[in-house]
């Protein structure tokens, strides 16, 4: 008997379990690993090769110590950068304005400026419920309005005031104090940006104590009270001045997206800066206020969409492939609620002021779709345009741009993509610095960006791919710097160039502030060219007269390119020698190896179906093979047993397989075919004795 081969089946059922998971995996975003990484107290110099004393450790290695600057370290300070100039930062905290020089983080103490809330305002704080360390002045808003004169605006126990200084025989001396409500907010964690601009001081904040009042403002103008289609809870990032135009970028939540469910956008919002408010009852409200959806997303049939915007760069002027352009670089993370995802994205402001030349948004009805306003419904001349007096403008215009804020197109990426992508349940971009158009000794330039975490990193990254073109992204990650303690959030980020120095970035907490150097290329994790040249660091070249990775990026270029040996764009350079296996990259790079928690679990949903699908084709087998010998076994068992009874005694022809019936003329031996003897032993049937048996053919049941 012949049994069907079923093994093929779980082998193609395995198979087919496998090609449905690879294109999973495939299509994962994955993470771009640092090429190096350091903490605080592990980076060490490498010796010269003249050295004579490279035997003594003491004398070959130092550890990264950065300069730093606490402030006050018996309470929380809430340190937030206010100005730079050539040689100091000034640094809003507590009660407090420190002058820092860029040099070393030292303070000017002859230059400090403190300004304390007054008795009565933190009684009354107190009263409000608030804490003792609430119940002080925060100092968030700070502008040099002449030389030797600031503006400076501070929290004051949660009532704003600002207050005009100017510098005289040493010291500030106070010019006058007013209200600084709709200037600076009432507490010092709100999100709040300002910019100081042609004498008048912009501002993003709220205004009233219990924060539900944002706006936009500059006296005595301001965005609409609870007009969810102006602004809706939003969450103000930065601000920028840019030709007759102040930028501010925020997150919101989205009103187009109100009838979906409930989803926070990012937005570029615009006003002109020679808006004198509109006609008659508009006199105190914007007439140039437009906004815009930023995005940020992965693209695709279904793009992913890194929606919450949490900072921005200065804008950068640069070169890309064969196009000169304004940038600006934005980070962007996921809700807090989902899949942990930070993003980079450029954006051109060309782009950026093209979107508000295009078709405007609107809902006609409650229920209705948020859709494009068709040209023929725009009124002339075209509302939210910069005109040179808006007080003259018709009122269907001015009516128009108060209802009609948003735009219909969103800002692209400049390059299509975001630059970097990170998926992270420990940690998420939190602030962004570019240190612009770093050359390298061949002549191009790269932007080299610097995003801090909330888990007290610093990751330095650029796009190598930058000089081919805006349609190209290959992101390289340059360093990873735990700068600060896990869990302490990089709240500001600031590269800077003191007169004689080679730069250092500025990285900010609540409670200090550090300075670090832009690069490390002379680590002693880096020991050969190829090390040296798979860093891709602007920074960073082999100098084959000292045969040592040395720095080289500066803004101006690097002395005696001839000697020195880089390649950002693509990590490998000929001089550095073959290597079958590709560029050899720094130690460090293998040390630790990171791996999310995603990748993770995709790879254990996919050892588990594997092995799901060989253990049940490897039961299945076993079970087939273990049956069919039993099976077998069975078989010959019972052919024995039958064979037995039928030929029990040497096969006699007398023993009959069937109990004999009641009639003995029906009586046939069935194994011979013969009928059974009398008892004379003569056949019954038979009339001959000396007949001949017949053959017969033998035949088993």
């Amino acid at each position: 008997m012949s049994r069907p081969h079923h093994a093929p089946r779980p082998v193609a059922l395995l198979a087919a379990c496998l090609s449905l998971c690879l294109p999973l995996v495939a299509a994962w975003v994955h993470d771009v690993q640092p090429k190096m990484y350091f903490q605080l107290g592990e980076y060490s110099v490498q010796c010269p090769v003249s050295s004579v004393q490279c035997n003594l450790p003491a004398r070959c290695r130092g550890e990264l110590t950065p300069q730093r600057f606490l402030g006050n370290e018996s309470h929380k300070d809430h340190f937030k950068l206010l100005e730079k100039d050539h040689s100091s930062l000034l640094v809003g905290a507590r009660n407090i304005v420190y002058n820092i020089s860029l040099r070393d983080l030292t303070e000017f103490i002859d230059q400090r400026i403190e300004w304390h809330s007054s008795g009565p305002h933190r009684d009354m704080c107190y009263l409000k419920g608030k804490s003792e360390d609430d119940c002080q002045n925060y100092i968030r808003v700070l502008a040099k309005i002449a030389d030797g004169k600031l503006l400076i605006c501070g929290t004051n126990a949660y009532k704003p005031l600002c207050r005009h200084y100017h510098h005289s025989n040493g010291d500030y001396i106070v010019d006058k104090e007013y209200e600084g409500r709709g200037l600076c907010p009432f507490d010092p964690d709100h999100n709040s940006t300002g910019v100081y601009s042609d004498g008048q001081l912009y501002s993003a904040t709220v205004a009233d104590f219990s924060g539900t009042d944002p706006l936009i403002y500059r006296e005595p103008l301001r965005t609409e009270r609870s007009d969810l289609k102006q602004l809706n809870a939003p969450n103000f990032v930065s601000s920028m001045e840019y030709d007759d135009f102040i930028f501010f970028f925020f997150r919101e939540t989205a009103v187009e997206y109100i009838n979906c469910g409930k989803m926070v956008y990012s937005r570029v919002a615009r006003v002109c800066k020679h808006d004198k408010g509109g006609p008659h009852q508009f006199g105190d409200r914007w007439t140039s206020f437009l906004k815009s959806r930023l995005n940020c997303s992965v693209p695709g049939d279904y793009p992913f969409y890194f929606n919450e915007i949490q900072s921005t760069s200065e804008i950068v002027h640069g070169r890309y492939g064969q196009q000169a352009e304004e940038m600006i670089y934005g980070v962007f993370t996921t809700p807090v609620n989902s899949i942990g995802g930070s993003a980079v994205c450029a954006f051109s402001l060309r782009s950026i002021l093209g979107s508000f030349e295009g078709p405007f948004k609107e809902q006609e009805t409650m229920n209705a779709n948020w859709l494009a306003v068709p040209t023929l419904k725009v009124p002339e001349p075209r509302p939210g345009q910069c005109v040179n007096d808006s007080r003259t403008l018709p009122d269907v215009s001015v009516n128009f741009v108060k209802s009609h804020t948003l735009m219909d197109e969103a800002v692209p990426p400049y390059f299509s993509r975001p630059l970097i992508i990170r998926i992270s349940l420990q940690y998420r971009f939190t602030k962004i610095a570019v240190d612009p158009q770093v050359r390298t000794p061949d002549g191009k330039a790269f932007d080299v960006l610097f995003i801090g975490t909330d888990d007290g990193k610093v990751i330095k990254t650029l796009n190598a791919a930058a000089c081919d073109g805006n349609g190209t992204v290959r992101g390289a990650v340059l360093e990873e710097l735990q700068v600060l303690p896990p869990g302490v959030p990089v709240t500001n980020l600031q590269v800077v160039r003191p007169a004689g120095d080679e730069g250092k970035l500025v990285v900010v907490s609540d409670d200090e502030v550090l300075g670090v150097p832009l690069h490390r290329c002379d680590s002693d994790k880096i020991t050969s060219c190829r090390e040296c040249v798979a860093l891709q660091d602007p920074y960073c070249a082999w100098d084959t007269t000292l045969q040592r990775c040395v720095g080289v990026g500066y803004p101006d270029g690097a002395p005696g390119a001839a000697r020195l040996v880089q390649s950002v764009a693509r990590g490998e350079h000929p001089a550095c020698g073959q290597h079958k296996k590709g560029p050899k990259l720094p130690s460090s790079q293998q040390k630790l190896p990171i791996y999310t928690a995603e990748t993770l679990s995709i790879a254990v949903a996919t050892s588990c179906l594997a092995a799901l699908a060989v253990g049940f084709v490897s039961g299945f087998l076993f079970s087939r093979r273990c049956r069919g010998d039993q099976y077998n076994q069975m078989a010959f068992n019972d052919q024995h047993h039958q064979l037995n009874r039928l030929t029990e005694g040497g096969l006699n022809v007398d023993a009959a397989y069937l109990p004999p019936c009641a009639n003995n003329k029906a009586a046939i031996n069935l194994v011979l075919n013969v009928p059974p003897k009398n008892a004379n032993g003569k056949n019954a049937n038979s009339s001959a004795e000396n007949k001949p048996i017949q053959k017969v053919k033998k035949t088993y049941i």
